[in-house]
């Protein structure tokens, strides 16, 4: 990811782009976990296909629209579950030694 005056890669500029509140966690997230990457990563591609869509023929360009804006929705919903499951913090109980 570079010094902090270097433009962050397009996947984990687009998951910022979508949860700027969250960008803290997501560049953890994105540094350490990477199925997290992979979605990250999905939504960049998905997020440029559908800039790219207005070029397609008419016949097939509101098909194609249609088909990425859910695929963006889908995958910013499964980031948003990530984001949210790494909030969660988990204890483990003490174990109590065996009563002799």
């Amino acid at each position: 990811m570079g010094s902090s005056s270097d433009k962050p890669l397009p996947s984990l500029a687009a998951a910022l782009e979508a949860f700027p509140l969250h960008a803290r966690r997501i560049e953890d997230l994105f540094k350490f976990d990477e199925s997290f990457r992979g979605l990250c990563e999905d939504l960049a591609d998905a997020k440029a296909t559908l800039r790219q869509i207005a070029g397609l023929p008419e016949d097939v360009r509101e098909t194609r629209r249609v088909e990425y804006l859910e695929l963006v929705t889908a995958l910013s919903s499964e980031i948003e579950e990530a984001l949210s499951k790494s909030k969660v913090i988990l204890l483990r109980q003490k174990r109590q030694p065996p009563i002799p």
